[in-house]
């Protein structure tokens, strides 16, 4: 028998996990009478618990439950975020999820779960919420490992990068560089620094190569910062540290050094012929004209292995008679450039 309780106390009880286990178990198999949203919410709950025990029939549940229950449950008031994770991760109905991606109390985690696999149309939900996107910079992020990612919620992404982060970062520079030259006397080491980020003479030597002491120690150094610092580094930081930081894992990081009016063409280059840099930060390159009319950028980028296929083939017309040929028999890039390039021969040598 389950105990005589008002359906708001059950299910009160049951999201706070101070419901007796026999009651858990009832609910898990839905039946303790509540709604079915509030039914839905409860057996989110008991999943988000953990507990082996319920998991299978509370997952047998679950399954009943339609796509209007479910979006019920969603807008309903008092709804939790772990409920809103569970239902996430077990439903790919927009009408489920449009709510569940708006709603106040759902967690970043699981905007950036989502953030990897919904569609085009809930891609524009996602970067819409610009507030959480800055709080949580993780979810853009994600969103450049959906396999549907569109092209025009690329470019949205893009554009909140320059909105919402370099653009701050560029007034905070005007700022520090109007008080460094209005009160010279006034500027402290520290503040120095913020202005040219360990910057030293050695550090501005084109080419220069950091020792492998002088790696671990940026590595360090850089390892502390969070997202946001590291963005504003990659933005205004020293030629070693934006080579540095264009491996970084965080996609927003990658693209800030691309963006910075410091990297220049020679700075292209050596970026394109790394095999270590993501498939997104070389297609940035390709994507980047002023970059492109310059033919060694182009040679490294066909020539690196880690290039994607869609930004190498056509680049291959525009090389010359002699490195067509010797990309003809590379073994180290993609069959499909190899073959596209030997072809490229025979048609001239016809």
């Amino acid at each position: 028998m389950l105990p005589d309780a008002s359906p708001v106390d059950l299910l009160t009880s049951i999201e706070s996990r101070t419901a007796d286990r026999k009651i858990l178990e009832f609910a898990a198999r839905g039946f303790v009478p509540l709604a079915p949203s509030d039914l839905a919410r409860a057996v989110a709950s008991i999943l988000a618990f953990g507990d082996a025990g319920l998991k299978t029939i509370g997952e047998e549940t679950f399954r009943t439950f339609s796509a209007g229950v479910l979006a019920e449950a969603v807008i309903s008031e008092g709804v939790r975020g772990e409920q809103l994770d569970v239902i996430s991760r077990r439903t790919n109905d927009p009408q489920v999820l449009e709510p569940l991606i708006r709603a106040r109390v759902v967690t970043e985690e699981t905007l950036a779960w989502l953030a990897e696999r919904v569609p085009p149309n809930l891609q524009d939900v996602l970067i819409t919420n610009q507030a959480r996107l800055l709080a949580a910079p993780v979810i853009i992020e994600r969103l450049f490992e959906n396999p549907e990612l569109s092209s025009d919620i690329r470019r949205r992404a893009d554009e909140f990068l320059e909105e919402f982060f370099l653009k701050k970062i560029r007034l905070e520079q005007e700022q520090e560089a109007a008080e460094v030259t209005d009160h010279p006397e006034e500027v402290l080491p520290e503040a120095q620094e913020a202005v040219e980020p360990s910057s030293t003479p050695r550090d501005r030597e084109a080419g220069a190569v950091l020792s492998e002491d002088e790696k671990k120690s940026l590595f360090a150094r850089v390892a502390l910062l969070t997202v946001v610092q590291r963005i504003r580094l990659a933005w205004m930081g020293t030629k070693e540290e934006r080579l540095f930081l264009i491996h970084d894992t965080n996609r927003l990081v990658s693209a800030a050094v691309l963006k910075s009016p410091k990297t220049n063409e020679a700075d292209a280059e050596m970026i394109a012929n790394m095999k270590s840099v993501s498939e997104d930060v070389l297609r940035s390159i390709g994507n980047r004209r002023e970059w492109m009319k310059k033919y060694s950028v182009i040679l490294a980028l066909t020539k690196n292995s880690r290039a994607p296929v869609a930004t190498t083939l056509p680049l291959i017309p525009r090389l010359t008679p002699k490195d067509q040929k010797t990309l003809s028999t590379d073994r180290n890039i993609p069959e499909v450039v190899r073959v596209t390039a030997r072809r490229a021969v025979v048609r001239r040598d016809e």
